[in-house]
Parts: C-alpha cells; sequence; structure tokens
C-alpha cells in the first residue's frame, strides 16, 4: 500500500522541477552585472589576482555547463564603478548558483582572508536582467528572412 501512495508523491515532486527546467529552456538568457569601485592604484594587482584565481574557477563552470559566459571589464570614464563583472548564463537562478560555486571553490583553494580585488575594490553593487533581442542573432528568427 505504502509504494501505491509514493508513485504519485514522487511524480508530483518531479513535476515543479520539469516545469523549471522547461520554463529555463524557453526564456532568453539572463545576465548579472556587478560594478565595482576600485582604487586605480591598486588594480594592477587586482586584476592580476583575478587572471590568476577567478578566471580558471569560472573557466570551470563555463565548461560544466552552468553559465555561458563571464569576463571582467575596466573603464576610465563613466562613473567612480569603474570595474565591471558580467556573467551570462540561462537563468538568474543559475548565476546565482555559479557564484556561489565559485566562491566556495575560491575558498576551498585560495582560503578566506583578505583579497587583492576585495581590498582595491571594496564597494560594488549589483544589477540582474534578462536578455532582449540583440543584433548578430544567428537564429532563423533574428536573419531577417
Amino acid at each position: 500500500m505504502r509504494r501505491i501512495l509514493l508513485i504519485p508523491l514522487f511524480a508530483a515532486l518531479a513535476i515543479p522541477g520539469t516545469a523549471l527546467a522547461q520554463e529555463e529552456e524557453d526564456q532568453p538568457p539572463s545576465l548579472r552585472l556587478s560594478f565595482y569601485m576600485c582604487d586605480f592604484n591598486k588594480l594592477g594587482e587586482a586584476m592580476e589576482e583575478v587572471e590568476a584565481q577567478n578566471i580558471p574557477v569560472w573557466d570551470e563552470l563555463i565548461a560544466e555547463g552552468m553559465v555561458e559566459s563571464h569576463g571582467y571589464f575596466v573603464h576610465a570614464w563613466a562613473s567612480e564603478y569603474n570595474v565591471g563583472i558580467y556573467t551570462i548564463g540561462a537563468s538568474i537562478e543559475s548565476i546565482i548558483a555559479a557564484v556561489e560555486e565559485s566562491g566556495q571553490r575560491l575558498e576551498e583553494r585560495f582560503g578566506d582572508g583578505p583579497s587583492a580585488f576585495g581590498e582595491a575594490c571594496p564597494h560594488h553593487r549589483d544589477g540582474f536582467y534578462v536578455l532582449g533581442p540583440s543584433a548578430g542573432d544567428d537564429s532563423e528568427e533574428g536573419d531577417g528572412q
């Protein structure tokens, strides 16, 4: 009798996961932009650390399919928030999961002490966006036919 009752329970639990996966496939990618206010005098060391530690971890997460892309940009003129980090993923939830995973991997490998990036860039703000239409889209809908 218990086995019969468990089948509908497992089916009910599987449906939301399937629905979420379907929704994620049907929606456009999401973008995370994090902007940091950094001291330009300390930025060289901070970006060396990023290249040596962060980029290899994010390369792993991309290879594992957690996100599509991740990178950094620096500007000299726009606002006091002069360093940006972007992450593109299937959904906001997948980006958040990748950020948490990257933090765990970085802490395991390098400890949780102060970092050159954290010291150079003490203030930040984050934003999440769902991407809209873009130029250069290779899909049939966007090729002008």
